[in-house]
């Protein structure tokens, strides 16, 4: 048996796409121990992991902020006895505790990027190369088998929120029962920066459209502060709509996100938080591009909605732009609330629709 220390630290969306990979290789490798490295909040994430697997924490906000906090962590680490590192991070933080830990018997193995490729797509036009990355999986997976670790047997599949974990949060939060008949859908439209997120005024008007329908009842998700200010006023003004934005502990909305018909989101971390618990994600992209390796896990290209009259897509990587090329983000505003209201209400119509035929069966 060998043990290993597994580290992806942030972003939330990025670590919701590492879960998966990682519980499927523990279940490939059951003569091995795996723990995954990562901040104390996400840790509460990693819900129905397999026997081998585990959490650690460390709070790079906090004692492991600065370097001296994070030479100590790293010193802690080395006595842990670890076999192997494998770094599915590869920042400068990563790089300074794979470089303690591996100064000795510790084999380290580190994600590869694909700088050059990530480069080419986001080139001017005409000069863009608009071909698809692999995605973050396919990397996570490549650096884990580099690591001699047997490959996933079959497809990387969902996680399963069992019915206890949901009921138990729906016994803390009885106001987020749904009515009786009408289809829960997810709606998450913020983002990290303003690039990757649809305008407000029009996504609004998603939201009041799925309302009006009278077939669907609409959790919004979001973080504290103005976010939370916001959906809560959105809420107020449509009565088939509950904002859930910082009233959850991450595990409770995983839980409440799992029974959802579909979730609609950015390019973001409730994308992957949904699609790691096999919920069905629609998602909006505006500045980005689902071909640079983000799409939800599963996710059907046909959801990623998307405009294909600008040619200037994507500009950024991770949604940073110094400069839009037009001045003002149209790629915010260049579909249609109607639409998007449509392809949700679709989807989340026919994901139902699936699971009452299982029922049945």
């Amino acid at each position: 048996m060998a043990k290993f220390l597994i580290a992806r630290l942030s972003a939330i969306g990025d670590v919701a796409m590492a879960i998966p990979t990682i519980y499927a290789i523990a279940r490939s490798n059951p003569e091995h121990q795996f723990t995954v490295l990562t901040q104390p909040f996400l840790t509460t994430i990693i819900v129905e992991p397999p026997r081998n697997l585990e959490a650690m924490a460390i709070d790079i906000k906090r004692e492991e902020r600065r370097l001296p906090g994070l030479l100590r962590y790293a010193i802690r680490l080395r006595g842990e006895g670890f076999d192997g590192f494998i770094d599915l991070h590869d920042v400068l933080r990563t790089k300074i505790l794979r470089g303690i830990v591996g100064f000795g018997k510790t084999r380290v193995w580190h994600l590869r990027k694909p700088r050059a490729m990530r480069g080419k797509l986001l080139a001017p036009p005409p000069t863009k190369e608009l071909t698809p990355l692999p995605n973050m999986q396919e990397l996570y997976i490549d650096t884990l088998v580099r690591a001699g670790l047997h490959p996933p047997l079959g497809l990387i599949e969902s996680i399963k929120i069992e019915s206890p974990r949901y009921w138990s949060a729906l016994a803390r939060y009885p106001e987020l029962t749904k009515p009786q008949g009408l289809i829960p859908i997810g709606v998450a439209p913020f983002a990290s920066t303003d690039s990757k997120t649809y305008d407000l005024g029009l996504m609004e008007q998603v939201v009041a459209k799925l309302n009006d329908s009278g077939q669907y009842y609409v959790f919004l998700f979001g973080g504290r502060g103005k976010e939370a200010d916001t959906l809560c006023q959105w809420a107020e003004r449509y009565p088939r709509v509950k904002s859930l934005a910082g009233q959850l502990e991450l595990a409770d909305e995983l839980a409440i996100m799992s029974r959802l018909g579909a979730m609609l989101s950015m390019d973001s971390a409730n994308a992957h938080l949904a699609a790691m618990v096999g919920t069905r994600v629609v998602s909006v992209w505006c500045g980005t591009h689902p071909y640079v390796g983000f799409m939800a896990m599963g996710q059907k290209f046909e959801d990623c909605l998307q405009t294909s009259e600008l040619d200037c897509r994507p500009c950024s990587i991770f949604g940073k732009v110094k400069r839009c090329l037009h001045g003002d983000m149209p790629c915010r505003r260049a579909i249609t609330p109607e639409y998007i209201a449509d392809r949700v209400a679709a989807a989340a119509q026919e994901e139902t629709n699936k699971r009452q035929h299982q029922t049945i069966k």
